[in-house]
């Protein structure tokens, strides 16, 4: 299974594109798909850089409803029209985010769905996507490691509230669809927070090894130096990530260079940053 960054907010290159987003390019089994879009047409430009055909693309999955996932959507669809979307029929939803004195609509791709609908997959809460890749959701329930963001909301019964989340999707890859070797776990905002995500696939997948975590954990505020969270918040969510038995984590995007400086003090090697234009193969 092959892993490339797309897009991210830094660069292992200057040749390449970034942009407060996240794409990842997967191959697994043959297959090529795409797990979010990043926020903008800049995926294009990376995508030719790096020798990837966008018009090869199989699947797009949409991880959840915010316009860093989800804004270079159109420009995949138009490169070709045969790609399946996947997305949680909940993405559909009226989400905003909170920007000094307004609330900003999160840019949803809902009229891509209106004009296209036969392009899209939409399940509430699990989906196979392939033999070896698999959409979930989270499933335990402890809420004290939801992300802390208080910008983020959506529009209920005519209402603004807090966000709930109930949106977000992350995903298990077993590569080459061999399900005796482990998976890979990718969950590119963890907004339920990243020790729920591992436990869910812990639970759904009781006896496979988690080869590696790979995701942003939205301990990220207004810069990549801020944190949109307590301390308190982050160093609970790395010593429970401690207790769990997993591989390598590569975090990107919405973690933040403070977040992750302060993972990285007790994960060690353990954690890596992934850069736009990195690859991993399992």
């Amino acid at each position: 299974m092959r892993i490339v960054a797309l897009i991210e907010n830094t660069s292992a290159s200057e040749k390449l594109r970034v942009e407060h987003g996240i794409s990842l390019y997967i191959e697994n089994a043959g297959i090529k798909y795409l797990i979010d879009t990043g926020a903008s047409d800049k995926i294009m430009f990376n995508a030719r850089r790096l020798g990837i055909n966008m018009a090869d693309i199989a699947a797009v999955m949409i991880s959840h409803n915010g316009f860093a996932h989800t804004g270079g959507l159109e420009a995949v669809y138009k490169a070709d029209k045969n790609v399946k979307i996947y997305a949680k029929r909940s993405c559909l939803g009226d989400y905003y985010i909170q920007q000094s004195l307004i609330r900003a609509h999160t840019k949803d791709f809902g009229y891509l769905y209106e004009e296209h609908p036969d392009s899209f997959i939409l399940y509430n809460s699990f989906q196979q996507i392939d033999t070896g890749f698999f959409a979930m959701s989270n499933e335990h329930p402890d809420r004290s490691f939801y992300c802390e963001d208080k910008t983020l909301y959506m529009k209920q019964d005519g209402k603004f509230v807090r966000d709930d989340y109930r949106h977000e999707s992350f995903y298990v890859i077993f590569p080459d669809n061999n399900r005796t070797s482990g998976a890979v776990v990718i969950s590119p905002c963890s907004l339920c927070g990243i020790t729920n995500v591992i436990k869910t696939v812990m639970r759904r997948f009781p006896g496979s090894r988690i080869l590696s975590v790979i995701g942003g954990f939205h301990l990220m505020g207004s810069t990549t130096k801020k944190l949109s969270c307590s301390v308190d918040h982050v160093e609970k969510t790395v010593n429970e990530i401690m207790t769990l038995e997993t591989g390598t984590i590569y975090t990107f995007h919405c973690t933040g260079l403070t977040g992750y400086g302060i993972m990285k003090q007790k994960l060690g090697d353990r954690l890596q940053y992934l850069q736009t234009g990195e690859e991993l193969t399992f």
